[in-house]
């Protein structure tokens, strides 16, 4: 998950690179991107550390929003199969939660 790798990074100059990659991948218009990164340049480093930590919460509850949602989706799913089916779908979503959780 995105969120654990930008929990793990503890280097300032990473944060703010990752901060500065945020910024240009929004879908705003490029005048705003640069205001963006302009302000990044005024930051102290204890401000650049707290709007860092801000995005990473932010990126964990999107994550475990999506995650729930995918479960809700999957089990709904489950409901109308036989039991092999979905016996199946759980190992396979099992799986898949899995792979999620060691990326």
């Amino acid at each position: 998950m995105l969120f654990t790798f930008l929990k793990k990074q503890k280097n300032n100059k990473h944060q703010r690179k990752l901060i500065e990659t945020m910024i240009v991948s929004l879908n705003i218009s490029q005048g705003q991107k640069d205001l963006y990164l302009s302000a990044l340049d005024v930051l102290s480093v204890e401000e650049s550390e707290t709007l860092y930590n801000n995005l990473v919460k932010f990126v964990e509850k999107i994550e475990m929003k999506e995650i729930a949602e995918i479960k809700k989706e999957s089990f709904s799913s489950i409901a109308g199969m036989r039991k092999k089916e979905a016996e199946e779908k759980l190992e396979e979503m099992n799986g898949f939660s899995f792979l999620l959780h060691n990326l």
